[in-house]
């Protein structure tokens, strides 16, 4: 797979999640407040798509 082919997938994953995650929020149920720890590092949904997509397009090959 190319960097060109990576940066593509990862650029309609990133643009899908964009429209994606606010409309999961407006139809999701509320949950009780739960402490979270706050983390510096985190990845976007976008970014772990991006990684299964290439695991499972280099899986299949």
């Amino acid at each position: 797979m190319t960097y060109i082919k990576l940066v593509e997938i990862f650029c309609i994953l990133d643009e899908f999640y964009k429209y994606f995650t606010p409309e999961l929020k407006k139809h999701q149920l509320s949950a009780p407040e739960k402490r979270h720890r706050n983390r510096k590092c985190r990845l976007y949904d976008s970014e772990v798509m991006t990684i299964l997509v290439i695991f499972h397009t280099k899986h299949f090959l």
